[in-house]
């Protein structure tokens, strides 16, 4: 049956054809004399064949054209029918919102992921306004998106607080592109809205919990140090003493053996050796957990002993340049940014091959600025975050817990900077 139907025209040209034969005989009978209708039909002369074939061939061609032309246009129709129906079905079952909106801001059609965000049934949503359907702070507003895209922009990205028919706001991030027709006219805008409400609400969870693992960052460094000045305290006070009196006991066993004796002398003089010896070890690992000079002098006083001790290990010179009036820094802060001082030299020592460092603190605007420069070997900027130490990450969560920032400079054979900048309160300020 569709072969048939394929051929159709064919069959109605050579059908032409053959009325086409019999008129024409018919013709030549009425006009040209008599003659028998049936020599005309089928004995015709040879002239009469020639016209006449030269005239069928070309109904029988037209009805081929003809054919051929109804096919490509039924397959036209048919790819368009398709390209319509799948465009239909992307745009009714895409899982964003979706609506178009005429010039006048008029919204011609709507898929049911639209409907379902706004509350409103479609039938209610096509031919209202679109700022009556779904209104943000931007609708019907010169700064509107939508009329970005009417004076030409492609493309317009944002984020929106859209309100429902109920009142209640949706957070979306809204995309508006031009809906042109083939010949590129303007008829109106496609929009899409991506509903963010779950993103927004990760992203505010996410917020509360990196808040909370900074509190408790800073609530464990309080700890560890106040943990650290207790032992230090307790090393100090216990085996100072103990070690103090270990000392006056060998001194005054010392003073009571004859003079001749000269083996236990100086076995004594080499316990007396190794005591102090201890004290020192004492006194040193007392200023690691916790430098003394730190809480009785401050912090200047404190860098400036850091950067002598440094010298002493390392060999490595120090320039210290203070410019501080030292005041009422707290005591956390203090700590907080001599921890940062030690982890620096630290870093220096371990990794940069420097043979030159240089301090900079200044205590000044409402502002502390901490600089420690070296002209070592330094690191590849795209190394630095690959090799990150767990150094630097405390360096920056200690400057993060104080409102602060935290700057890296560094760069293959030429050095490193690390540059520290906290904002003080009007009660740290000095």
């Amino acid at each position: 049956m569709n072969q048939i139907g394929n051929t159709r025209l064919i069959f109605v040209g050579l059908g032409l054809s053959l009325v086409f034969w019999f008129l024409e005989a018919l013709l030549h009978v009425l006009v040209f004399g008599p003659a028998e209708l049936l020599q005309q039909l089928f004995w015709p002369q040879l002239h009469e064949v020639w016209m006449r074939l030269t005239v069928m061939a070309m109904f029988i061609a037209f009805g081929v054209y003809a054919q051929r032309m109804l096919e490509a246009r039924r397959r036209a129709e048919e790819s368009a029918r398709l390209a319509n129906a799948e465009l239909n079905q992307i745009f009714e079952t895409a899982a964003d919102g979706m609506r178009v909106v005429d010039r006048n801001f008029n919204v011609v059609r709507a898929n049911d992921t639209f409907a379902k965000l706004v509350g409103q049934p479609k039938s209610a949503i096509v031919g209202s306004r679109c700022f009556d359907v779904f209104r943000g702070d931007l609708c019907d507003t010169p700064g509107c998106p939508l009329n970005r895209v009417l004076k030409g922009e492609e493309r317009v990205d944002y984020d929106a607080e859209k309100i429902r028919s109920d009142d209640s706001s949706v957070p979306c991030m809204v995309t508006a592109t031009p809906f042109r027709r083939p010949d590129g006219e303007l008829l109106g805008i496609v929009e899409d809205f991506k509903d963010i409400t779950e993103y927004r609400r990760s992203e505010q969870e996410l917020m509360e919990s990196r808040k909370h693992l900074r509190e408790l960052t800073r609530h464990l460094h309080l700890v560890r140090e106040r943990e650290r000045s207790r032992i230090a305290r307790e090393i100090h006070d216990e085996l100072g003493q103990t070690l103090t009196a270990l000392k006056m006991g060998l001194h005054w066993i010392g003073k009571q053996l004859p003079p001749d004796n000269k083996t236990l002398a100086d076995e004594i003089n080499g316990m007396l050796r190794l005591v102090a010896t201890t004290v020192n070890s004492v006194r040193r690992i007392c200023s690691e957990l916790r430098p003394s000079i730190l809480d009785e002098f401050g912090l200047t006083a404190a860098i400036e002993w850091q950067a002598e001790e440094f010298t002493k290990r390392t060999d490595i010179p120090c320039t210290v340049n203070i410019k501080a009036s030292e005041g009422v820094l707290e005591q956390d802060l203090s700590v907080a940014v001599f921890r940062i001082f030690q982890e620096t030299l630290t870093n220096i020592m371990r990794h940069a091959q420097a043979d030159q460092v240089w301090i900079d603190l200044s205590v000044a605007s409402g502002k502390l600025d901490l600089c420690v420069c070296d002209n070592g070997r330094g690191m590849a900027a795209e190394l630095q975050e690959q090799h990150q130490s767990f150094g630097l990450i405390g360096i920056r969560e200690r400057v993060r817990d104080f409102g602060g920032e935290l700057d890296i400079d560094t760069a293959l054979d030429r050095g490193t900077r690390i540059k520290v900048r906290i904002p003080l309160s009007s009660e740290q300020q000095p």
